[in-house]
C-alpha cells in the first residue's frame, strides 16, 4: 500500500479498507465511488481529517459552506461570494469565511464536523462501490485532538448503522413535517434513563417542531447529523411529544398513539356531533358548485376553488379522527374505512366526496392514509 490501493467495496469492504489505512497510519486521500455519489476522506498518520461528497461541479457550493448555510451560520450570498475569492486567490473556504467575520471558526468546524459524520454514516451502508486510495501528503490545521482514528471511526460507525435499524422506521423520510402534541416534561418522564447530551439534543429538535418546517430543516437549524437528529425525532415520536402531519406532502399520516381505557367511546359521540356540520359544508358546496361543474367536461375541469378544498380537508379530518377514534378504542388500525361505519364511527355517507366519489386508504408503518379519488 505504498503507492496505492484500489478495489471493489463488495469483495473488499469498507471497513477493511478503514482498518487497514488506520493499522498502517496512512496519510493520502481515500476516493469513494458509487453509481451517483463520489466521496473523498482524508487521513493524516491513520486519523480522519475530513470526509465530504466531492464536488461535481465548479458553481457547486462546497459541501461544508452549504452546511453553514443550512445551519443558519452563514448566508447564501455570502457563501457563494466566499467561493469565489477562494477560487480567484487559492485561499482556503475557512480562512476566507473566518478573516471576513462571515462565521466563527467554532461554526466552521462544527459544520465541518456534520458533514464528516454524516459522510462517513452513508458510506458504511453501501453495499456496493470502488475505493481507491493514494497516499500523498495532506494539509491541514486541524489538533491532533480534534482527530479520531479510523478505526475508533470505523466501531462508532458500525454500531450507529446497526442502532440506526431499530429506529430509522419510525421516521421513514426526513421530508415529513411533525407538529407538538405533548409537553417536553411528560416526554421525559417517559424517558427516565435519557442522558445529559440525548436530553439536549431532543430538546433543540422539540423546540423547533411547528407543524410546518420538514424535518430536514428542523435538523438542520438544530445543528444535528443524519443519525443523531433522526433518533431524536424517532423518541419523540414514540414517547408521544410529536406527531406527523404529512409524510413529505401527498399524503396526512395519521399519529400513532396508544389506547387508553374507554376514550374511544367519547371520540365516536363527538364524530357524531360533527356529521350535521359535515352535511352543511356539503350543502353549501353544491349549491355554489355543482350546477357549473355539470357543464364542464372532466378535461377541462381546473383545480379545487378554495371552498372546495375547504370541504374537502373538513371531510378528510372528520374520516382522521374516527380512525384514531378506532385506534384508541381497540389498539390497532381499522383493516379498511368500512369498519368505522360498521361500528358507528362514521356515518355512512361520510366515505365519499360530496359528488359521492369514495376515498380510498393506503396502509403504512404509521397508520392508514385517506387519500382523496383523484390521486388514485
Amino acid at each position: 500500500m505504498s503507492v496505492g490501493l484500489s478495489g471493489n467495496l463488495v469483495d473488499f469492504g469498507i471497513a477493511d479498507v478503514f482498518q487497514l489505512i488506520g493499522q498502517q497510519r496512512k496519510t493520502g486521500a481515500l476516493e469513494l465511488r458509487s453509481e451517483q455519489t463520489r466521496i473523498q476522506m482524508l487521513f493524516s498518520s491513520g486519523m480522519v481529517v475530513s470526509a465530504a461528497p466531492a464536488v461535481s461541479r465548479a458553481d457547486d457550493l462546497d459541501p461544508v459552506a452549504e452546511r453553514l448555510v443550512r445551519c443558519g451560520w452563514l448566508t447564501r450570498e455570502r457563501a457563494e461570494e466566499a467561493a469565489n475569492a477562494c477560487r480567484a486567490a487559492a485561499q482556503p473556504l475557512q480562512r476566507v469565511i473566518v478573516d471576513r467575520g462571515w462565521a466563527s471558526t467554532f461554526a466552521f468546524r462544527e459544520a465541518e464536523d456534520l458533514v464528516t459524520r454524516d459522510t462517513i454514516f452513508e458510506v458504511l451502508r453501501w453495499d456496493t462501490g470502488s475505493f481507491d486510495f493514494r497516499a500523498r501528503e495532506v494539509v491541514h490545521d486541524r489538533r491532533p485532538t480534534d482527530l479520531l482514528g479510523a478505526e475508533q471511526i470505523l466501531m462508532d460507525g458500525l454500531r450507529m448503522v446497526d442502532e440506526w435499524h431499530s429506529f430509522s422506521g419510525v421516521v421513514p423520510t426526513l421530508d415529513v413535517v411533525y407538529s407538538r402534541i405533548g409537553s417536553f416534561e411528560r416526554f421525559l418522564e417517559s424517558q427516565p434513563r435519557i442522558g445529559a447530551e440525548d436530553r439536549e439534543r431532543a430538546e433543540k429538535v422539540f423546540a423547533l417542531i411547528d407543524g410546518r418546517l420538514p424535518a430536514h430543516r428542523v435538523l438542520d437549524l438544530a445543528r444535528l447529523g443524519v443519525f443523531d437528529g433522526t433518533r431524536c425525532l424517532a423518541d419523540l415520536h414514540q414517547g408521544g411529544a410529536i406527531r406527523p402531519v404529512t409524510d413529505g406532502g401527498l399524503a396526512m399520516p395519521f399519529a400513532t398513539r396508544e389506547p387508553a381505557g374507554d376514550r374511544g367511546a367519547g371520540l365516536r359521540q363527538a364524530l357524531s356531533a360533527l356529521a350535521p356540520l359535515l352535511a352543511l359544508a356539503a350543502v353549501a358546496w353544491f349549491t355554489g358548485s355543482s350546477s357549473a361543474l355539470s357543464r364542464i367536461e372532466p378535461a377541462q375541469r381546473v383545480a379545487r376553488t378554495s371552498l372546495d378544498g375547504l370541504v374537502h380537508d373538513y371531510a378528510t379530518r372528520v374520516v382522521q379522527r374516527a380512525v384514531e377514534a378506532y385506534r384508541l378504542e381497540h389498539g390497532t388500525w381499522p383493516d379498511g374505512l368500512e369498519l368505522l361505519v360498521e361500528e358507528g364511527f362514521l356515518p355512512g355517507d361520510a366515505l365519499a366526496t360530496p359528488e359521492a366519489r369514495p376515498y380510498y386508504s393506503m396502509r403504512r408503518k404509521l397508520g392508514p392514509v385517506l387519500l382523496a379519488p383523484e390521486h388514485h
